[in-house]
């Protein structure tokens, strides 16, 4: 713990509050206190001791001016912070200086409180110093916090023991992949290894939640809501009616085929042809695939009642999954940040191979690299629709994501390209226009520098490129013009 001399707080007061120093205004009636709080006080220490520890400067303003306090009133003041550390911080905190300064004759009490061993809780709840204030800790954060600290009773959920299961509860055409040949020696150990058997309080080896959801056909025996349910609807609101339902069970491997199958089942699937046949599917089988793997990896277990929905509409689907974002993971983060809160799943399924469900053909595994599912959903279903998929957080527990549906109407338009190069059409000029979807068209100019480029649509973004010779080729990126009508300027090659 670091102490502070007159020099440091002196310093500190000029600069304002920070992640490390907090100052407390104080009032008194008489040699009593009656602010701050004595609960708030106690949120403030914990705080500290649940981020890096820090100073809590007592007697002081918000803008740094003392206030000055008598011997009785620090005291009183040093009295309380005591009782406030041993008995309504849980577990009590005992890492804490508390020091008396004066400054410019007047007198304040300063408390230093060092990091933590353990998670603790205050009366207002957990918080966790962030920046020249406290925040309230999530449940992942607290869960965190404390398997860093080392506190063994605090483990993720997904590595909680169940009651009642024990390594014969799982089933070893389940776990047996998952193990190499020296761990199918010692199977109850190797599981133990990879957390998907733990001893219970009492020292008898369970299944995990993890090992119930991978390693059981029946998961929901012990888990009422480790399942999808999956409706498709007739219009664009759940009022329309429904065309197709179900339930799907089983580990959460086969809830993603099978979630899949229904998905492919009910969506619908264009064709274009010209010259050879172009499916035109409603949505991208991969984006499914890696939205659906992301909802049973990631969501909260612990959430009783809740189920991941699969909603079919006619314009869109929607994936709920239970419990949020884990780990200060944000919508705007999401593309470029990964986090899990069920760190033994997602581990089991980066080793738990495939075996070709639709839109896994670039994938040997279920979860290869950590963190690309997102980035593959938003590409993918651009790419297809030529819309954005869209994340949204539904009162702070419910995290849903929507897919657009592409259209799968062949909508056939005859785009007209003009090449111009110096004021001049250019004739013999190679026009290529390249999709996202994989689709291509080409042409070439004709005396009058036109191209006409017939397209099976036009709400797909489009990458065009022009070559001629005795010009620069031209390199342009858009999407198709509304008018149809595609104008494009050469530069002359100098020299």
């Amino acid at each position: 713990m670091m102490r502070m001399n007159t020099e440091d707080i002196k310093r500190q007061l000029d600069l304002g509050e920070d992640s490390y120093w907090e100052f407390k205004q104080v009032e008194f009636r008489a040699d009593r206190l009656t602010a701050p709080k004595r609960d708030d006080l106690a949120d403030e220490i914990a705080a500290f001791a649940n981020a890096g520890g820090g100073v809590l400067v007592c007697g002081v303003t918000d803008d740094g001016a003392v206030q000055g306090m008598s011997r009785e009133q620090m005291d009183a003041l040093e009295r309380m912070i005591v009782e406030l550390c041993s008995h309504s911080i849980k577990p009590s905190l005992f890492d804490v200086a508390i020091t008396r300064h004066k400054l410019d004759d007047k007198a304040l009490l300063v408390v230093s409180v060092a990091k933590g061993t353990a998670q603790y809780d205050s009366p207002g709840g957990s918080f966790q110093r962030v920046g020249s204030s406290k925040r309230r800790m999530t449940r992942d954060e607290r869960m965190r916090s404390a398997q860093q600290r080392g506190q063994a009773r605090y483990r993720w959920f997904d590595e909680q023991p169940v009651p009642d299961t024990g390594f014969r509860t799982l089933d070893e055409t389940l776990w047996k992949p998952l193990l190499s040949a020296e761990g199918r020696a010692d199977p109850e150990t190797a599981l133990e290894k990879l957390a998907l058997l733990a001893k219970d309080e009492n020292g008898v080896v369970r299944g995990t939640v993890a090992g119930i959801l991978l390693c059981t056909h029946a998961p929901e025996q012990w888990l009422p809501n480790a399942c999808i349910t999956a409706t498709h609807y007739r219009g664009e609101d759940r009022a329309s009616g429904q065309l197709d339902a179900r339930v799907i069970t089983g580990p959460i491997n086969q809830q993603v085929a099978d979630a899949m199958a229904f998905a492919l089942r009910n969506m619908r699937v264009g064709a274009y042809k010209k010259p050879a046949r172009l499916d035109l599917p409603q949505y991208s089988a991969e984006a499914l695939f890696e939205a659906l793997v992301n909802a049973v990896a990631h969501r909260d277990y612990s959430v009783r009642g809740s189920r991941i929905r699969l909603s079919m509409f006619a314009d869109r689907v929607e994936i709920n999954s239970p419990g949020g974002l884990a780990n200060n993971l944000t919508i705007d983060s999401m593309a470029t940040r990964q986090a899990t809160r069920n760190e033994t799943i997602a581990s089991a399924l980066g080793r738990m191979p495939v075996g070709g469900i639709p839109g896994s053909e670039k994938r040997q595994f279920f979860m290869e690299r950590r963190g690309d599912g997102v980035p593959i959903i938003l590409r993918e279903t651009e790419a297809l629709s030529g819309k954005a998929p869209k994340y949204w957080i539904l009162a702070e527990s419910d995290l849903f994501l929507t897919l657009p549906s592409a259209d799968t109407n062949a909508t056939p338009a005859t785009v007209a390209g003009t090449v111009r190069g110096d004021g001049h059409p250019v004739a013999g000029a190679d026009v290529l226009v390249l999709f996202p979807d994989n689709t291509w068209k080409q042409a070439a100019t004709d005396e009058n520098g036109e191209a006409a480029l017939d397209l099976y649509a036009t709400n797909l973004p489009m990458t065009v490129f022009v070559a001629a010779k005795g010009f620069a080729a031209h390199l342009e990126r858009g999407w198709v013009p509304a008018d149809g009508a595609l104008a494009v300027e050469l530069k002359p090659l100098s020299g």
